[in-house]
């Protein structure tokens, strides 16, 4: 690569390959700064010491799986056939965490393993020309748009910033780098997709280059493009409510990251004016429902190919700094309720999506329950629609199985698996006949008083079997249904009772048939235990006691394969045995009444919780007894503390 190529692509000469790497050693680290953006995943390098290690070997494992590479690097691996390990590894996330082992270290090996691994790709895996392609041909080309945005805008400038000066850093081997930014920035520009989270990533990631290497003769176009872009997707993202979508718990932040990291790359870099007031009121908007939507532990909603382990007290920290959050509402929530000031509202309802986030306070040892009563949402679709997921006092209590691996990957083996945890088996909320949900949105209202929360939410596109997956490329992946239920239809009511610390949820389906009816509930670990109608996990910290009204079929499993029950996705491609409590009814019509009582510390046996319901005067009360007190709800039209 030649000095007289490299000028060619930039807005100001440079006498030679020296002088480009000199000036860059002098501008770059100052301009990334302390940039970093999580992965999106949903594989990357967990940045052990024994997965880096194993980089300078050709060793590369990510999360637990991966391949051993003699001789060349094969840049096309995909272990076990998923596509999805390829992308994790072709964004090369992990050249961030061997150039964070060289800048503690010193250690030239770190260094050096970059420049050569970046090289190897930019000389053995050329630009792809994606017109007219398959979508699946594509995204193993490694060149698919998400891809080349993660490697050239996301993980490449991180690492660049901090190996930049180091002696494996060579003139030469710079320049080739170099040109191959512009490349990847020219192909951003003219195949970014053009819809969905994607779409936002990519052009986003040209804004981002666009600042970093502002000396390429394209920055400005590319900056202003990126800008109106971005500006045109925000309706097409959010709902005028600030939440996502793609109705995803952990995709909010996905599609909030792409507007925030370009946004925050110009704030560090001086040039925040080149957006209108208009978008930093969206930021706002969005960062607020990130605020909203977590959970005691900073994780989040299950919901729309989530995980439980994920957590993001990392990404609102970062909203904080950026000046999204109210200051002294996130540093409270941030420091434990330890500094700033303490929010003066709990509970929130997002009235476009429809999620309803029930919460007694903003500590750790918080009361919080999530209802999805939204529209079935785009790009990472399941039928989840109406779960309930419950956290208490620590402890993620009732939670939905989450996403095991994705189901882009054709014909293989573990498909049906895969589509398993898309189903509404694979969450709370209810089964007829043993199928699932079809495709179709819910509705639903919440109420907010200052002694209890209300919500309410209806399904009512049917029930029927799965009928394979599909694959397409602006909206990645969905299972197939076919309705043979059509006139099912289910409501969800869910009552929090603050001062007593219960939630009530009472489930009605109806049909012009009888159908037996599964109420399914999930959790991530340990054991529970069943006496009777009662049903109770086994924590020494925290707990949940489930009583039934009435006399439901009870049955408990966990690790089953036969039938494949009581599982949970921790992470993406991990799969941990869980208990999956399932009540059953059958009837044209059936109402499950189901106390929900979390507690602190073991379950007492011999204080088990009561729960009756009485018919009086045309009125249904609910009476909920736990210890010396009980407490009186009735439910109607109007849902009340009596």
């Amino acid at each position: 690569m030649t000095i007289e190529q490299i000028n060619q692509v930039l807005s100001i000469p440079f006498a030679s390959s020296q002088e480009l790497l000199d000036f860059y050693r002098k501008e770059l680290p100052g301009r990334v700064g302390s940039y970093r953006l999580d992965e999106v995943g949903p594989i990357m390098s967990v940045g052990s010491d024994e997965e880096v290690e194993g980089y300078l070997n050709k060793r590369f494992f990510f999360n637990g799986k991966g391949v051993v590479m003699e001789g060349a690097i094969d840049w096309y691996a995909t272990p076990e056939g998923d596509l999805e390990w390829n992308g994790g590894f072709v964004r090369q996330g992990y050249f961030m965490y061997l150039a964070d082992r060289y800048e503690s270290t010193g250690d030239e090996r770190y260094a050096a393993a970059i420049v050569e691994q970046m090289l190897d790709y930019i000389r053995n895996v050329p630009p792809y020309d994606p017109e007219g392609k398959p979508y699946l041909e594509y995204k193993k080309s490694t060149w698919r748009p998400f891809e080349a945005a993660g490697r050239a805008a996301e993980n490449w400038p991180v690492a660049l910033a901090k190996i930049i000066a180091s002696d494996s850093m060579t003139a030469d081997a710079f320049a080739e780098i170099y040109y191959s930014i512009y490349q990847h920035a020219r192909f951003l520009r003219q195949h970014h997709w053009k819809t969905g989270n994607h779409a936002c990533l990519e052009v986003a990631g040209l804004g981002v280059i666009s600042i970093f290497y502002r000396e390429m003769k394209d920055a400005e176009e590319w900056r202003t493009y990126a800008v109106n872009l971005l500006m045109s997707k925000w309706t097409e993202q959010f709902h005028p409510d600030g939440y996502t979508q793609e109705m995803s718990g952990a995709y909010h932040w996905v599609a909030l990251r792409n507007f925030f990291a370009f946004y925050q790359v110009a704030q560090h870099n001086g040039m925040e004016q080149i957006f209108p007031s208009v978008y930093t009121e969206w930021l706002s908007k969005a960062a607020m429902a990130e605020f909203y939507q977590q959970k005691p532990d900073f994780s989040l909603p299950i919901t729309n190919d989530s995980n439980v382990t994920t957590r993001h007290q990392i990404q609102l920290s970062a909203l904080q700094a950026a000046g999204l959050l109210p200051a002294e509402e996130a540093l409270f929530r941030l420091s434990n309720g330890k500094k700033g000031k303490k929010p003066s509202y709990t509970s929130h309802f997002f009235p476009q999506a429809r999620l309803a986030i029930m919460r007694s306070g903003w500590d750790s040892e918080a009361i919080y329950a999530s209802l999805d009563m939204g529209p079935w949402g785009c790009n990472h679709m399941n039928d989840d629609q109406l779960n309930l997921e419950v956290s208490a006092y620590g402890r993620n209590l009732l939670v939905n199985s989450g996403r095991w691996r994705y189901t882009t990957s054709p014909g293989i083996d573990w498909l049906d698996k895969a589509e398993y945890f898309k189903s509404t088996a694979a969450y709370n909320s209810v089964l007829c006949d043993g199928m699932n949900q079809v495709h179709g949105d819910a509705d639903g209202e919440m109420r907010i008083a200052a002694d209890s929360d209300y919500a309410c939410g209806t399904f009512c596109a049917g029930y029927g079997y799965n009928g394979g997956a599909q694959v397409s490329r602006e909206v990645g992946s969905s299972t197939q249904t076919v309705c043979t239920v059509p006139d099912a239809q289910h409501k969800r009511e869910v009552f929090y009772a603050k001062e007593a610390g219960f939630l009530i949820v009472r489930d009605t389906l109806t049909a012009e048939q009888a159908h037996r009816y599964t109420q399914i509930w999930h959790t991530a670990g340990g054991q529970v235990k069943q006496e009777g109608n009662i049903c109770f996990s086994c924590f020494e910290d925290a707990n949940f006691v489930m009583v039934q009204c009435g006399d439901p079929e009870i049955e408990i499993f966990c690790g089953s394969e036969e039938p494949f029950k009581g599982w949970n996705c921790p992470a993406y491609d991990h799969l941990v045995p869980a208990p999956q409590i399932e009540a059953s009814l059958t009837g044209q019509t059936v109402v499950f009444e189901t106390l929900i009582l979390p507690t602190r510390g073991p379950v007492d046996r011999s204080m088990l919780p009561v729960f009756v319901k009485e018919e009086k005067d045309g009125k249904t009360i609910y009476h909920v007894t736990a210890g010396d007190k009980t407490t009186s709800v009735e439910a109607g039209c109007t849902w009340r503390l009596v």
